[in-house]
């Protein structure tokens, strides 16, 4: 964190990820949380440290919007947002937090890199970040940190990139149990296939990192593919709680490949599935010299999301009034 000062913290969403980062933020000695934002009706007035199974005692409530909460005076230096991944559905809660003078963390995928897939919709949150001299954020693991901002700090040692690949392969069994519903597990293949298309089921962003990787790297990309398709289990699987039979879906797998001008390549797979045996996440760039990162066992998506967002505190209030869309990161032309 840039500041040892302490900061007050307002959670908005409080589902799965927005519950653990309430109770994370009460192990942090900096992090004070102020109140919690959420639309339940079931959560409404309750103590945050009560709905959250926090660790420290503390008189921060749960508002059903944003107004409430600022009226009770819980003041806040930066706001956790973790409501949803499209920021259409999420631009207007994104516009007032920073209208109320708040930084913002937010968890939403699709604000990673948001100048090609929704300039108005960026350009809006900037003018209100500087308008009111506060920051937005997105922070995250994929998109945020595994598949983008990762691969771009690490071509920093190359002298020449040719090509980049990560390769993720998630055990669905030790995830929550929205992913594995995002993920199609369990369902018919006939009941998830006209939702592909769609982009109804699977994983949100993967295009996105793919452009922001490009981004970093100063590759502009003449050609951009992507690709998602079911797993169907070929034998019963029972693992965390699932059922699934032979011919039902097991997860996802997605593949984004961009191809540069002059040849130079990233491709990105991804493979979501409940039944991932030796589960990692794999960067491999070619270049000089070449390099390859694993991470045996694979990065804990949810915890470590829960991660970046907290650590991200101190930098969001100390940061230049605006959309952080782009962090100052060595990487390789």
């Amino acid at each position: 964190m840039s500041s040892l000062r302490e900061l007050r913290v307002l959670h908005v969403g409080l589902g799965q990820i927005g519950t653990r980062l309430a109770r994370s933020t009460a192990q942090r000695p900096r992090l004070k949380s102020v109140a919690g934002v959420d639309p339940n009706p079931e959560l409404r007035g309750r103590l945050l440290a009560e709905v959250c199974g926090a660790g420290r005692e503390g008189d921060a409530r749960v508002y059903g919007s944003l107004d409430e909460a600022l009226a009770s005076g819980g003041s806040a230096d930066v706001a956790f947002h973790a409501v949803g991944s499209e920021l259409s559905a999420i631009v207007e809660q994104l516009e007032g937090l920073l209208a109320a003078g708040l930084n913002v963390v937010t968890t939403a995928e699709e604000l990673i890199h948001p100048y090609e897939r929704s300039p108005a919709l960026a350009a809006r949150l900037d003018e209100t970040a500087k308008k009111h001299g506060v920051s937005l954020f997105a922070a995250g693991i994929n998109p945020g940190f595994l598949m983008d901002r990762l691969p771009a700090y690490v071509s920093s040692v190359c002298t020449r990139v040719d090509s980049v690949e990560v390769e993720r392969l998630v055990d669905l069994g030790a995830r929550r149990t929205a992913l594995r519903r995002k993920m199609g597990v369990g369902e018919t293949l006939a009941a998830v296939e006209p939702r592909l298309a769609s982009r109804e089921i699977g994983h949100v962003g993967l295009l996105d990192s793919l452009r922001y990787l490009a981004s970093e790297l100063d590759w502009p990309l003449e050609r951009v593919s992507q690709s998602l398709r079911p797993v169907v289990a070929t034998t019963r699987v029972e693992k965390a709680g699932e059922t699934v039979g032979v011919g039902d879906v097991l997860g996802m797998e997605e593949t984004a490949e961009g191809v540069a001008r002059d040849g130079r390549r990233i491709h990105l797979h991804l493979t979501m599935r409940l039944d991932a045996l030796e589960p990692h996440d794999e960067i491999r760039i070619g270049g000089e010299p070449p390099i390859v990162l694993r991470f045996v066992g694979g990065v804990a998506g949810d915890q470590a999301t829960v991660a970046t967002v907290m650590n991200a505190a101190g930098y969001v209030v100390g940061a230049p009034p605006g959309l952080i869309a782009h962090l100052p990161l060595p990487a390789g032309t």
